[in-house]
């Protein structure tokens, strides 16, 4: 997965607009824009009115192109289009959580990618938001993360985590040799949950993570347990059992706290669609008393 970031110091939103749609069948979706994502002249009106509030300064940044790609795989069409739309809106949340965005995916080279039109300031704002390189990186470290852990279909990935994952293998290539011999099915099954369960970050996560690692969940009466390579093993005699339990109360809690955020972000957005009529209404009403002082100066100088 590679995600790829240039900046543009001109209004150029119409010209980026058309480079998205030079495919016939290109995929378009809007992020905090109120036009319909395929309505070129209102989407670029968007972009234009909200630059408006940035100052004219020779050589910053109006907008950003940026493009997110996967690593060659073997999977379908379909497949990579759910996957990089759901990459792109998580990406867009971490780097520009209130900007205006758009976004493009495109089958048209060897592996399918998506572009995004990014506006340098967020919504209604009269700065520009600068990214320091750090936090760029940060982000391409956590979306690299996200998708190495919730999609396992897709071989892992390491081009932005490349550092600490090559501390942590020579780590685990340590230990190993110090134990070598003694490592037994159970200590690698024990190692895989407990790894699991730290990063899980929802439970779709795990069990899609324990499918790709073909281990089966089991509950009978009060008794919690796993079947990995045919063998039935208890959580409690395994030592887990009250981690488990204690990640499914985190992810409860994390899903109660993403609800919460959709619900405050709706209401957000609501009170911007209000705020933004209110201002498309004023400056109407500006247009309207501009024109009738043009037409009462023309009228002056006939008489």
């Amino acid at each position: 997965m590679i995600i790829k970031s240039m900046s543009r110091s001109s209004k150029s939103f119409a010209t980026l607009y058309d480079y998205f749609c030079k495919n016939e069948n290109v995929n378009l979706r809007g992020f905090n824009i109120f036009s319909n994502a395929n309505n070129r002249e209102e989407v670029i009106k968007e972009f234009l009115e909200n630059s408006e509030y940035l100052k004219n300064s020779r050589g910053k940044n109006y907008l950003y192109h940026e493009i997110i790609s996967l690593k060659k795989n073997d999977l379908s069409v379909d497949e990579q289009k759910v996957i990089l739309e759901d990459l792109a809106f998580k990406y867009l949340s971490l780097r520009a959580e209130n900007h205006l965005g758009l976004m493009a995916l495109h089958l048209d080279k060897e592996h399918i990618h998506i572009h995004l039109m990014i506006s340098s300031n967020r919504i209604l704002e009269n700065k520009r938001t600068r990214l320091s390189k750090k936090k760029f990186h940060d982000i391409q470290q956590q979306i690299e993360r996200y998708t190495n852990q919730n999609y396992p279909q897709l071989e892992p990935t390491s081009h932005y985590l490349r550092d600490k994952i090559s501390q942590k293998e020579k780590q685990t290539e340590q230990e190993l040799k110090h134990k070598r011999g003694k490592t037994t099915k159970k200590d690698q099954l024990k190692t895989l949950l407990k790894e699991a369960f730290k990063k899980a970050n929802s439970t779709t996560f795990l069990k899609n993570h324990f499918q790709y690692l073909n281990i089966e969940f089991y509950i009978r009466g009060k008794t919690t347990g796993v079947i990995f390579e045919n063998k039935k093993y208890r959580l409690k005699t395994l030592g887990l059992e009250e981690l488990y339990f204690r990640t499914l109360k985190r992810l409860d809690k994390k899903q109660e706290r993403d609800l919460k955020r959709a619900k405050t972000k709706a209401k957000v957005n609501d009170d911007f669609s209000e705020k933004n009529d209110r201002i498309s209404k004023r400056k109407k009403e500006m247009e309207k008393v501009r024109a009738s002082q043009s037409k009462n100066k023309n009228f002056e100088k006939e008489l």
